[in-house]
C-alpha cells in the first residue's frame, strides 16, 4: 500500500482495480443522472407552464379573484382594465385572452383536431414580448389570421408553413407567420390571434358591449420611475373585490407554486429525486463495504502500527468522495445528452443549466460521504486483532 499520506491513500485504494472503478463510478452515474432528469422534469415542467406569462411586456396583472391557474382560466370583465387606467402610475392597460379547453385546430394533412392554446390580445397593444410578433402584427391584424408557434408538435399539428389555411373551433384560419414560444405538459402548440379574430372563433366571450368581454389577464404598463408594488396596490384599492392585481413576479411565482405545490407534478418528481438519492446511497454503501471488506487486513495493519480511528476513517470518507465527484462527472455528461434528447421528442425546455447542478452535486456527495460512514462502521469498531482473524 501507499502510505504517502490519507488523500493518496484513498484514490489509491479507489483507482486499484479499474474495473472495479468503472462499476462504482457507473453505479454512482446512474443515480446522479436519475436525480438530474428527475429534477429536470420538474424543472422543465414549471417552466413550460410559465413560457407565456414570462413574455408578458408588463409590470403589473390584473386576476379573476377565482383564478387559481392560467391554465384554468377565470375570466372577469373588460371594464376593470379601462377602471385601471385611470390610477396614478399606471401608463397603459391591455386584455390578454387563452383559451385551452374548447379551442381545436385541425391539421391540414390529417384533417384530425387536436387542442391547442389560443393566446389573444389587441396586435397594437405589443402585450407580449415577442419580436417577431411585434414585426408582423399588421399581418396578424387582418380577419380570420393567426401566429403559429414553430416549436408546437408536429406528430399533432403538422408543420405550421405561412399560408396554410385550416380550421380554429370551426372557423376558417390562416397561418400568417411564426414564432418560436415552447409547449407545455397541457397542450402541445400555440396560436396567437388578435381579440377581434378570437371573437369570432369563440363568441362565448363576448359581451352584449365592448366592456362587458371576458378578460383573463389585465396587462398594466407602469410609468416610468412608478413602483410597480405601489402601483399594485393602488389599483387593488381602486378596484373592486371581484378581481386581484399581482406584480408580474407574484403572478409567476404563484404559477410555478400552483404546479410546484398544489398540483402532483412538484411531488411526483420531488419523489423520484429521493428515489434516486436512496438508490445511489445503496450502489455506494455496497461498493465501499466491498472495498473495506477486501482490505480489513491493510487497514489491520495500519491500526496496529498507530494509525487511529479517525485517520481511518477519512481514508474512506476522502475515498468516498472521490467516488462522488467521479460519479458526478460522468451523470452530468449523460444527462446534458439526454436532455438535448428530451428537448428535442417533446420540445420541453430541458436545460442542464437551470437544472440547480450545484445542487444535485451536494446530494451526490452527501449520498456517497454518508454511505462511506455507514460502511466504515465495522472497520472503525474493531481491534487489530479482529481484523486479522
Amino acid at each position: 500500500m501507499h502510505l504517502g499520506g490519507r488523500i493518496p491513500l484513498a484514490w489509491r485504494n479507489l483507482t486499484e482495480h479499474r474495473l472495479r472503478l468503472l462499476a462504482s463510478v457507473a453505479g454512482v452515474a446512474f443515480a446522479t443522472t436519475l436525480m438530474f432528469m428527475e429534477n429536470g422534469f420538474r424543472k422543465s415542467i414549471l417552466d413550460s407552464m410559465v413560457n407565456v406569462i414570462e413574455r408578458i411586456d408588463g409590470q403589473v396583472v390584473i386576476l379573476s379573484r377565482t383564478l387559481y391557474s392560467l391554465s384554468v382560466p377565470f375570466p372577469f370583465p373588460l371594464e376593470r382594465i379601462v377602471q385601471a387606467r385611470d390610477v396614478e402610475g399606471v401608463a397603459s392597460s391591455s386584455p390578454l385572452y387563452t383559451v385551452t379547453r374548447s379551442s381545436f385546430w385541425r391539421n391540414p394533412e390529417t384533417g384530425g383536431e387536436e387542442r391547442i392554446c389560443v393566446v389573444a390580445y389587441p396586435p397594437q397593444d405589443d402585450v407580449l414580448d415577442i419580436p417577431v410578433l411585434k414585426q408582423n402584427r399588421a399581418l396578424w391584424s387582418r380577419p380570420n389570421t393567426a401566429m403559429a408557434d414553430e416549436r408546437s408538435r408536429e406528430r399533432q399539428f403538422g408543420v405550421f408553413k405561412t399560408g396554410q389555411v385550416s380550421e380554429l373551433a370551426g372557423k376558417r384560419f390562416e397561418i400568417v407567420g411564426t414564432f418560436s414560444l415552447g409547449i407545455n405538459v397541457q397542450t402541445n402548440g400555440n396560436l396567437v390571434v388578435s381579440d377581434q379574430n378570437l371573437m369570432t372563433a369563440f363568441p362565448e366571450l363576448d359581451g352584449p358591449s365592448l366592456l362587458d368581454r371576458k378578460v383573463h389577464v389585465g396587462v398594466l404598463r407602469t410609468k416610468p420611475g412608478a413602483d410597480p408594488t405601489r402601483v399594485r396596490d393602488a389599483v387593488a384599492a381602486a378596484l373592486p373585490p371581484d378581481v386581484r392585481v399581482l406584480t408580474l413576479d407574484q403572478f409567476i411565482a404563484r404559477e410555478r407554486d400552483f404546479w410546484d405545490k398544489v398540483a402532483p407534478i412538484g411531488t411526483v418528481f420531488y419523489i423520484g429525486v429521493v428515489m434516486g438519492f436512496i438508490v445511489g446511497s445503496v450502489i455506494c454503501y455496497q461498493v465501499l463495504y466491498s472495498d473495506i471488506s477486501d482490505r480489513l487486513p491493510e487497514f489491520a495493519t495500519l491500526k496496529a502500527i498507530g494509525y487511529s480511528n479517525y485517520a481511518l476513517y477519512r481514508v474512506v470518507l476522502t475515498q468516498a468522495f472521490y467516488l462522488a465527484l467521479l460519479g458526478y462527472a460522468a451523470g452530468l455528461i449523460v444527462s446534458f445528452f439526454l436532455f438535448q434528447w428530451v428537448h428535442r421528442l417533446t420540445g420541453l425546455p430541458m436545460d442542464v443549466t437551470r437544472n440547480n447542478p450545484y445542487w444535485i452535486l451536494i446530494l451526490t456527495v452527501l449520498m456517497c460521504v454518508g454511505s462511506g460512514a455507514y460502511a466504515a462502521r465495522r472497520l472503525i469498531s474493531a481491534d487489530p486483532a479482529q481484523l486479522f482473524a
